[in-house]
């Protein structure tokens, strides 16, 4: 039976290992941590998250300074970030009421839509914490001694 969900066990392998250099030999003793890798696992995971949202978080805001600038929706670099955010912004429109001045506009729903994705964002790497992190550790001692033949 494995006791992965508890946070203090600790799965190690240990063997030892002999060096022998004439008279003088090492005597190591060595304790690896066997979860190490998906320990790896974990960090590359979050991380992957935290760019996948940087990416959004990015272009929503690049979206909100577009509107915000009047920027020409026909440009194909306005026209780009709008058709990739439309998506993501979507579930918040009509949220609030759109401020608009001489074709300035405020997307007050894409600014929630931010809020909302960098709290997502979080909460999933906190998940996947709390789901796949086990602290483990590993050691090495190594003894010199004399071999008798």
């Amino acid at each position: 039976m494995t006791q992965m969900k508890d946070p203090d066990y600790v799965e190690e392998r240990e063997h030892i290992r002999e060096v022998r250099h004439g008279e003088i030999g090492y005597r190591e003793r060595i304790e690896e941590d066997v979860n190490e890798e998906q320990r790896i696992m974990v960090v590359r995971f979050t991380q992957m998250i935290w760019l996948l949202f940087g990416i959004l978080e990015a272009l929503i805001a690049l979206r909100v300074i577009l509107k915000l600038i009047a920027a020409n929706p026909s440009n194909p670099f306005a026209s780009l970030v709008y058709n990739i955010t439309d998506l993501f912004v979507w579930p918040f429109l009509g949220l609030t009421v759109t401020p608009e001045a001489g074709g300035m506009v405020l997307e007050i729903h894409s600014i929630i839509a931010m809020i909302v994705y960098a709290i997502l964002g979080w909460v999933l790497v906190k998940l996947s914490w709390i789901l796949l992190y086990n602290p483990t550790t590993r050691r090495v001692t190594t003894y010199e001694h004399r071999h008798e033949d």
